[in-house]
């Protein structure tokens, strides 16, 4: 479930607009433009070599930017955003000065420091509610009434025994494919929480399940987006647990009943971002039906990088590297106009029909194509996956890769997500 849009994220094409002096050196050049290409890999790799060649600080700061946003660590972008910000404004631009703030807000947020994450929103919002429609500000709106509603409270932790804990893994079918789920107590009542990397902001929830154990309401009007814009309550509670593990101080967002996609599948809770992220690394083992959290987090060269706060994998196919959306909740993968714009070949001779997308929002109908075998490689290792559909076109009329989904996950005997060095990996 998607429930951030993706903000305004133009770290890496402002470059485009940027007239470099007279003075800039081949090092300018090169990271300006490995910087105007977007690929996170080939900026990770560069920048350690070119880095102390670079004679514009600027360009150092935004991919630190970049580095930290995507390889999930915080404290990295915070700094780089902040110096951005504070000493270079002039040279960004409003509009690319504007993104910046909103990236460093998010992730403000996301680090736990709501007091300035809510201000630096209501600043944003201020600036821009005037000029631009709220299709395009509630993701302001969203970090504004966020981090004001949770200011008074601390941000979640987590704490475990030094073992590797292991709890049941349920895995039942829903609709075209399947929902992995996970055991989650609150407040004394155990419900099974769907499992889901694509729950972009602490965890999802019911209103009938907020109810029934007693999550404490903070705010309401939250704006959040799925397959349209819609407002969700805001909850806490004193902690949550899985297995041996207590996550303290955890967030809930708390939608509202949809009688079309409750006629779907009704649910409880997911489980999102923000224990994921702090549980560093994840075994889904399919042969033992269970999840593992190991204590010796697994080291793994990254495959993986985040944007707004959802994983997107790099994968091989026909030769080419493609970057997908990894997205447990989603219950069989899928892909989008981008693969279409990229392979067209790849659908020669297929028959077009009418697909069904439920999410946040409601239930959509898009034309798609089945793809009877989609083979690709994930670090060198061969993957294929049988009747993946393809959307030709996005239910947002933007580009869209396409997406991992539990199929992706299943076709594995044990299958590791790692947050702390960024890589996911099969075992087949």
């Amino acid at each position: 479930m998607k429930i951030i849009n993706r903000l305004l994220f133009l770290l890496i094409t402002f470059l485009l607009g940027y007239s470099f002096s007279n003075s800039q050196t081949r090092a300018d050049v090169k990271m300006g433009e490995i910087l105007n290409g977007g690929d996170l890999f080939q900026i990770g790799e560069q920048y350690s070599i070119l880095k102390d060649s670079v004679s514009i600080g600027m360009l150092n700061f935004v991919s630190e930017a970049q580095l930290g946003i995507g390889f999930n660590q915080l404290e990295r972008a915070d700094v780089a955003l902040d110096s951005l910000l504070q000493f270079h404004q002039a040279e960004l631009g409003v509009e690319t000065s504007i993104a910046m703030a909103a990236l460093r807000a998010m992730n403000l947020l996301n680090m736990g420091a709501y007091s300035q994450a809510g201000k630096v929103g209501e600043d944003l919002v201020n600036a821009l509610k005037d000029v631009i429609p709220f299709e395009s500000l509630y993701s302001f709106v969203f970090i504004e009434r966020m981090g004001k509603a949770l200011s008074d409270f601390p941000k979640p932790c987590l704490e475990r025994p030094s073992r590797n804990i292991k709890v049941p893994m349920k895995c039942d079918t829903v609709g075209r494919g399947y929902h992995f789920y996970i055991p989650v107590e609150v407040n004394g009542i155990t419900k099974n929480y769907i499992f889901d990397t694509g729950c972009s902001f602490g965890n999802f929830v019911s209103e009938k399940y907020a109810e029934e154990v007693g999550l404490k309401i903070i705010s309401d009007s939250i704006p959040v987006s799925g397959t349209n814009i819609g407002f969700v309550k805001l909850a806490i509670a004193d902690s949550l647990k899985v297995g041996e593990v207590i996550y303290h101080n955890p967030i809930f967002m708390v939608a509202p009943p949809d009688k079309d996609l409750d006629s779907v599948f009704t649910f409880d809770g997911v489980l999102g971002y923000h224990f994921i992220r702090d549980i560093k690394e994840v075994i889904i083992d399919n042969e033992s039906k269970s999840f593992v959290f190991p204590y010796q987090i697994s080291e793994g060269e990254p495959n993986m990088f985040l944007s707004s706060n959802t994983p997107n994998v790099r994968i091989e196919y026909d030769g080419q590297a493609f970057d997908m959306i990894f997205d447990t909740g989603n219950v069989k993968s899928d892909l989008g106009n981008k693969f279409v714009q990229m392979f067209p070949e790849a659908l020669s001779g297929l028959i077009e029909h009418e697909s069904n997308r439920g999410g946040f929002g409601g239930i959509s109908q898009v034309k798609a194509v089945t793809l009877p075998e989609f083979s690709f490689s994930l670090s060198g290792q061969p993957v294929t996956l049988h009747n993946t559909e393809v959307l030709m076109e996005s239910p947002d009329s933007q580009l869209f890769s396409g997406s991992l989904g539990a199929d992706f996950v299943l076709s594995f005997k044990r299958f590791i997500i790692n947050y702390k060095n960024m890589f996911i990996r099969g075992e087949q």
